[in-house]
């Protein structure tokens, strides 16, 4: 999250998890952490699997070949083309679990979430 409006005392359900600071105290910076409830947060968060199914939907709007939903999607959330061997993976993993699980396997890798 880099911009966000936070109501004071109230409990943050998407990022909660991820060292949220608390609105009702103003400190100069804040600590760091990486935790497994932040990728099992991210991963079963009603608001990642709609937009999962958003990020699905646009795929299929924007590119009809499962090769080139694949392509566009890299693109979109990592800025670079897929390696062949990761193209060949995605698309094994799409023709077993579907669009929707690929989009949510995306929003949810390293290379999304973190900004280096």
């Amino acid at each position: 999250m880099i911009y966000m409006t936070k109501v004071r005392q109230e409990k943050d359900g998407v990022f909660g998890a991820f060292d949220c600071p608390d609105a009702s105290m103003v400190v100069p910076q804040r600590s760091r952490s990486t935790t497994p409830l932040q990728a099992l947060n991210l991963l079963n968060s009603p608001f990642i699997m709609q937009q999962a199914e958003f990020f699905a939907e646009r795929l299929q709007q924007e590119a009809e070949q499962p090769h080139d939903q694949i392509v566009r999607a890299w693109r979109l959330c990592f800025q670079r083309t897929p390696t062949t061997a990761e193209v060949n993976e995605s698309a094994a993993f799409i023709q077993q679990e579907g669009l929707v699980q690929f989009a949510r396997a995306m929003l949810n890798t390293n290379e999304f979430v973190f900004i280096p």
